[in-house]
C-alpha cells in the first residue's frame, strides 16, 4: 500500500525520479575505474595514489551519507539532491583542469563525493516512506535505475576518452550527471503528513522521535552486526569497482572491453536487484542478505582462478547479481528490523559505518599490487571478509525485527 495525494498515485513518480538519480550517480561512480589508466599514462602516478582518491571520494561519501539522511528526514529529498546536483557538475568540470594529485583528490573526494552520498540514503529513504507492502520490490526498482548507470555510463566514458581525451570526458561527466539529477529532484517529495500532525509542535515532535529513535537503535546489538556486514561488504565491492579494470588490462585486454566488465556488472546486477525486491517481500531483507553475501564469496572464490577475459566475464555474471540484491537489501533491512520513524538517520549511519573500510578497500588493493605485483592477494583477503560478512547475518537472525516502529 502507499500514500496518495490529490494528484492520484504519486508514488510511481517518486520511483521514476529515484531511478533517474541512481542511473546518473552510480553510472558516474562506477565509470572512475574507466579514468584509471589515462590518468597513469598522463602522468606516471601509481595505482595506490589514483585509487586513494576513490578510497577518500568512499569515506566523504560516507560521512555525508550521515548527515544528508538526518536532513532527509528534516528536509526532504528535494532540496538534497538539488544540492547534491550542483556539487557533481562542479567536482567533474575541476577534474577535467587537474594537474597534480591533491587536486584530484579535492575536486573528487570532498566535491563529486558530497553529492554522490545522496544516491542511496536520500532515494531509498523517500521509496521506504511512501511504500509499505511492496517496499522490497519498490526498492529493487529504484537500485535497477543504479544496474542501467552501471551498463551505459562506463562505455559511454570509454568511448569518450578515446575520441575526445580524458579531460574532455570530465566535462561530459560534468554537463550530464549533475544536471540530471537536479531534473529529478524536482519530482522528489517526501509522502504527505496527515493534517492533525501538520502544525509546528507536531513537526517539531515528530523530529524529537526520530532522533531518540535512532539513538536506541544504535545501542541494540542488531544494528552492530548489521554495521559489521557493511564494513566488509563495502571493502569488497569498492575494491572490485576501482580494480576490476585495471586487473583485465593487466591481462591484455583492451580499455574498452575491460570496461564491459563493469556494464556486465551493472546489466546482470539488475536481475539481482529485482529479484531481491522481489524476495524481500516474501521472505525478509535478512535473509535475502544472506543469501547474495554468500553468492559473493562464491564469486570471490571463482576470481582467485581467473585467468582469461571469458572467465573475468562469468565472474562479472555472478558478482552481478550478488552486488545488485546487495545494494537492494539493506535500506529494506533496516526498515525491517527499526521501522521508517528514523530510517534516513540510521541507513546514512550504516552507509557511513560501511565507507571506513570502502575508503581503505581500493587504496589498499593498490598499495598490495605496487607491493606484490598481483591481485591475487587481494582477492583472498576479499574472500575472508566475505565470510565474516556471512557470519553477521547469521548472528542477526537471534534479534527480533521490530516493524512496530515504523511512523
Amino acid at each position: 500500500m502507499h500514500h496518495k495525494n490529490a494528484n492520484g498515485s504519486y508514488g510511481s513518480v517518486v520511483v521514476a525520479a529515484s531511478f533517474l538519480v541512481q542511473a546518473a550517480l552510480v553510472g558516474a561512480i562506477f565509470s572512475y575505474s574507466v579514468f584509471f589508466d589515462a590518468l597513469y599514462t598522463e602522468f606516471g602516478w601509481s595505482r595506490a595514489v589514483i585509487s586513494g582518491a576513490a578510497s577518500l571520494t568512499s569515506l566523504v561519501m560516507g560521512t555525508a551519507a550521515m548527515v544528508l539522511g538526518r536532513l532527509s528526514d528534516r528536509l526532504g529529498p528535494r532540496p538534497i539532491l538539488s544540492c547534491a546536483a550542483v556539487l557533481v557538475s562542479c567536482g567533474y568540470f575541476l577534474m577535467s583542469r587537474i594537474s597534480a594529485p591533491w587536486q584530484l583528490y579535492v575536486s573528487y573526494a570532498l566535491l563529486v563525493g558530497v553529492g554522490f552520498a545522496s544516491h542511496d540514503v536520500v532515494t531509498l529513504s523517500t521509496v521506504a516512506r511512501w511504500f509499505n507492502r511492496r517496499r522490497g520490490q519498490v526498492s529493487g526498482i529504484v537500485k535497477t535505475g543504479a544496474a542501467t548507470g552501471q551498463v551505459l555510463v562506463p562505455p559511454a566514458v570509454a568511448f569518450l576518452i578515446a575520441a575526445f581525451g580524458w579531460r574532455s570526458a570530465f566535462v561530459w561527466m560534468a554537463a550530464v550527471s549533475g544536471p540530471l539529477v537536479a531534473i529529478a529532484a524536482q519530482f522528489l517529495r517526501a509522502p504527505p503528513v496527515p493534517e492533525d500532525q501538520r502544525d509546528p509542535k507536531a513537526a517539531a515532535a515528530r523530529a524529537r522521535q526520530s532522533t531518540e529513535t535512532g539513538r536506541s537503535a544504535m545501542r541494540t546489538p542488531a544494528f552492530r552486526w548489521i554495521c559489521t556486514a557493511q564494513l566488509t561488504v563495502v571493502f569488497c565491492m569498492l575494491t572490485v569497482i576501482v580494480h576490476i579494470v585495471p586487473y583485465a588490462t593487466d591481462m591484455g585486454v583492451s580499455r574498452g572491453v575491460a570496461a564491459g566488465v563493469l556494464s556486465t556488472i551493472g546489466a546482470v546486477s539488475a536481475i539481482g536487484r529485482l529479484t531481491a525486491g522481489s524476495v524481500i517481500d516474501r521472505i525478509g531483507a535478512r535473509i535475502t542478505l544472506l543469501s547474495c553475501y554468500s553468492l559473493m564469496l562464491a564469486a570471490f572464490v571463482m576470481l582467485q582462478f581467473t585467468y582469461t577475459p571469458v572467465l573475468l566475464y562469468a565472474f562479472a555474471v555472478v558478482y552481478g547479481v550478488a552486488h545488485g540484491g546487495t545494494f537492494t537489501s539493506v535500506a529494506p533491512l533496516i526498515a525491517e528490523f527499526f521501522g521508517t520513524r528514523a530510517h534516513g538517520q540510521l541507513f546514512g549511519t550504516v552507509v557511513f559505518v560501511g565507507t571506513i573500510a570502502g575508503a581503505l578497500g581500493p587504496v589498499v588493493a593498490g598499495g598490495m599490487f605496487d607491493l606484490i605485483g598481483t591481485y591475487r592477494p587481494v582477492f583472498l583477503f576479499l574472500i575472508l571478509l566475505l565470510a565474516l560478512a556471512v557470519f553477521a547475518m547469521t548472528r542477526l537472525a537471534v534479534h527480533e525485527p521490530q516493524r512496530s516502529r515504523s511512523a
